[in-house]
C-alpha cells in the first residue's frame, strides 16, 4: 500500500483547516506544487501578500527539504489524482475559484510574476479589482 506524499498548505501565517478540493471552490484560487524544494519554500513565505490578494492557497504536494506543516494524506491523494503529475517532473498547477485546473508550469519556468499576471488577466479577477478586492 502506497502512503500518500505529504502536504504542505501555507496561508497567510496559519495553517488552513483542511478538506475536500471542493470546500474551497468559489472561495479560493489554489495553487499545487509537485516536486518543491526549499528554495520554492522560502520563495513562498515572501509572496505572503501578493497570494492573499489573490485569495491564494499554497499546496506542496511532494518534494524534498524540510517540512513545517502535514496535511492530510487524503488532500494530497485528491489532488494527484485529479492533477496526474508525471513521475519525475516538478510541477504547478494552479486551479481556479471554479474548480478548475487553470493553468500548468514546469516547475523550472513557474514564476510569481507570471502566476499574478495569469491571474490577474482572469475575468474574475478584474472584478475583484475592480470592486476592491
Amino acid at each position: 500500500m502506497k502512503v500518500a506524499a505529504p502536504l504542505i498548505v501555507f496561508t497567510s501565517s496559519m495553517v488552513f483547516a483542511q478538506g475536500e478540493i471542493f470546500d474551497f471552490q468559489w472561495e479560493f484560487r489554489l495553487l499545487a506544487i509537485s516536486g518543491a524544494d526549499d528554495k520554492i519554500v522560502k520563495l513562498l513565505g515572501k509572496e505572503e501578500a501578493g497570494l492573499e490578494e489573490r485569495d491564494l492557497k499554497v499546496f506542496i504536494l511532494k518534494g524534498s527539504g524540510k517540512r513545517e506543516f502535514a496535511a492530510k494524506p487524503e488532500l494530497a491523494a485528491e489532488f494527484k489524482a485529479r492533477l496526474s503529475p508525471p513521475a519525475g517532473k516538478s510541477m504547478v498547477y494552479l486551479i481556479g475559484k471554479d474548480g478548475r485546473t487553470t493553468l500548468e508550469w514546469p516547475l523550472a519556468d513557474f514564476t510569481f510574476a507570471k502566476l499574478y499576471g495569469s491571474i490577474d488577466a482572469m475575468p474574475m479577477r478584474k472584478r475583484e479589482m475592480r470592486e476592491g478586492k
